[in-house]
């Protein structure tokens, strides 16, 4: 039987705080509801995120056999057939937690798990799996404003989309990551404009200054990263995502500030979300 360890590898548990700050910036946005509703929509979506990295090893057993052999199943610290059985167990519950919520839920908690499929099954071969990767997030924010008493709204349905152009760069960037060295310049590219996007939404908003602070500050860890990876002038790509992902954190708190009133709780709930990201990646690593 494996080891705990093994099960959080193959969950990828250290990105789950990016997940909880993705539902939280999309709940309080779409103008939150009830301690319940809010309760099943993070246990739903941590089962449906730890699903899809199970159905990721899954799917990608042939590729880790070659490229990756100190994953789970190429070192057969888990078998492949128990890997698919925990990935689809976690999929039906998460599927249950959020889909009892309402139609609209019902309909959001669908679209997530065909994207969360999909994108395990042609991510290794089309690049078609960046924006399906991205699609994801931005269906995450869809279901999370759905399960409010309000409902999705326009402002929620364009925060996502922020997500979305942020994580395809993030996502586009770890596409070759274990077998090349070269930077994207779509990643690249589609990060500065998701940070401009938001800047542009920040000029709009109530909070003008903190909100173009906070980009900055972005923008800083986005270098640092990019600096960190950097070894003896050789870019090691691998370096940047774990350090680019908790970076999700910061983005989403960016986008409520250009959005929502700031408080003290929501301000430490994301800045703890960042930390906890980034610790359990000295353990856990984030792909």
């Amino acid at each position: 039987m494996a080891d705990f360890r093994t099960y959080l590898l193959l969950g990828r548990v250290s990105n789950l705080s990016t997940v909880w700050s993705n539902c939280l910036c999309a709940w309080l946005i779409s103008g939150g509801g009830s301690l319940g509703a809010f309760t099943a929509l993070l246990i739903g979506s941590t089962c449906l995120y730890v699903a899809g990295m199970y159905l990721n090893d899954y799917c990608d057993a042939g590729f880790d056999a070659e490229y990756r052999q100190e994953r789970p199943i190429p070192s057969r610290q888990i078998s492949r057939s128990s890997v698919l059985q925990i990935a689809i167990g976690l999929m039906l519950a998460g599927f249950v937690l959020v889909a009892w919520l309402g139609e609209e839920t019902l309909f959001f908690a669908l679209l997530l798990v065909g994207l969360i499929i999909a994108y395990n099954l042609v991510h290794k071969r089309t690049v078609l799996g960046v924006p399906l990767m991205a699609g994801c997030r931005l269906g995450l924010y869809l279901l999370a404003g759905a399960a409010t008493d309000s409902g999705l709204s326009d402002a929620t349905v364009w925060a996502g989309f922020l997500v979305f152009a942020y994580v395809l760069g993030v996502t586009e960037l770890a596409r070759t990551e274990s077998t090349s060295n070269s930077v994207s310049r779509i990643g690249i590219g589609s990060i500065i404009v998701a940070l401009l996007l938001v800047a542009i939404s920040g000029f709009k908003g109530e909070h003008t200054l903190f909100s173009l602070l906070l980009l900055l500050g972005i923008a800083a860890w986005i270098g640092y990263a990019f600096k960190r990876a950097n070894a003896g002038g050789r870019l090691i790509v691998g370096k940047t995502i774990g350090p680019l992902l908790a970076g999700i954190c910061l983005v989403d708190w960016a986008v409520l500030s250009t959005m929502h009133a700031l408080s003290v709780p929501t301000l430490f709930a994301f800045v703890a979300f960042f930390v906890v990201a980034l610790i359990a990646q000295r353990r856990i690593p984030a792909s």
